[in-house]
């Protein structure tokens, strides 16, 4: 009993009402100075309000101290939830960034990161005037859970950061009538942002590199000579990776699975016929195919893998050499095949 004294009288207290919590970090980079801004708490005797901090330093490390020099309250990071950079600050590097947050204690490796077109002070200010400060963690919880995003935070972050063959992606988020919007992905090489994708390209890459249970693409197949269009939703998808390495350049087979489910598709595609569903699913199958085909090209263009293909060759490689692999990625053969199971038309 007088030890759990001891150790009571010892702790350290924060009163909620007398700290500022900050929620939502921004950081941008302008004119070789780094600007930031913070969505905060400010919790009244009767009210609670949102409030957002701006201020601007010469380095990463005197932010948070630059923050406290405007408020009356201490301003503390242990609810931060998402961190957001600016299009031209995450072109710069983000290794600085990623190494501060992980020596604080207070932040844990779920804190999700993201980067903001174009300026991450744009979207803090989007979220303020919608009064949601979690609305950026929240948005990515549920487009992870429900849509096509693949699952990020801080540690799958460093994990595609620091893992040899692969790289990392990050959440792209914009503004769209005046409102904050979660748009696709922002694609890394090494630590630095080189190109965003859209929702649809985010979810050939999530079906490939996690069992996904979420997600939907819009397609376009042509089914007895007639056009259709309508959304393919995901239900269960597994990927499969094939390497070869007998030859000096290493090729790969993606074997792609996906049990699917369409609806709101046109009155005379009577799905409830099973020849016209196994058609279906052949074309749609062939589609998937070629769209993972032409966005794995994409990627191999742009010298960026997110996919971890490099990871792949490494794990079976008896001489791995990094650099190599990155001259030899481009021309890599990467086959892709589809097949598609539809479930629950509806009819």
């Amino acid at each position: 009993m007088l030890l759990i004294w001891i150790m009571t009288g010892c702790s350290s207290t924060r009163i909620v009402s007398e700290v500022q919590l900050i929620h939502s970090l921004g950081l941008d980079l302008e004119d070789q100075k780094i600007e930031g801004a913070a969505i905060t708490h400010v919790y009244g005797k009767e009210t609670t309000q949102i409030e957002l901090l701006e201020t601007k330093s010469s380095n990463l490390f005197t932010i948070l101290p630059d923050f406290n020099t405007i408020t009356p309250s201490q301003v503390e990071l242990g609810q931060l939830r998402s961190v957001i950079v600016g299009r031209k600050y995450a072109e710069n590097g983000v290794e600085a960034l990623v190494h501060t947050l992980c020596r604080d204690p207070s932040i844990g490796f779920r804190l999700q990161l993201a980067v903001a077109e174009t300026k991450a002070l744009t979207i803090l200010k989007g979220i303020r005037h919608m009064q949601i400060p979690f609305f950026i963690s929240d948005s990515v919880a549920q487009n992870i859970k429900t849509l096509n995003l693949p699952k990020t935070n801080l540690h799958i972050f460093l994990f595609n950061l620091y893992g040899e063959g692969r790289d990392p992606y990050l959440p792209y988020f914009v503004m769209h009538n005046d409102r904050v919007k979660l748009d696709g992905l922002a694609l890394f090489r090494d630590d630095k942002f080189v190109h965003r994708i859209n929702s649809k390209e985010s979810f050939l890459l999530k079906i490939m590199v996690e069992k996904a249970k979420s997600g939907q693409i819009p397609f376009e197949v042509t089914i007895k000579n007639r056009k259709e269009t309508g959304m393919l939703k995901n239900l269960h998808s597994h990927a499969v990776f094939d390497v070869n390495m007998n030859e000096s350049v290493p090729s790969i087979r993606v074997k792609l699975m996906i049990n699917g489910q369409i609806s709101d598709y046109s009155e005379w595609l009577q799905l409830s016929n099973p020849q016209v569903l196994r058609q279906m699913e052949k074309e749609l199958s062939s589609y998937l195919q070629k769209e993972v085909t032409i966005f794995i090209k994409h990627l191999q263009k742009l010298e960026v893998d997110p996919v971890g293909f490099g990871d792949l060759v490494r794990s079976r490689s008896t001489s791995w050499d990094y650099s190599h692999f990155k001259k030899m990625y481009p021309h890599i053969k990467i086959a892709v095949t589809a097949s598609i199971k539809l479930e629950q038309t509806g009819e």
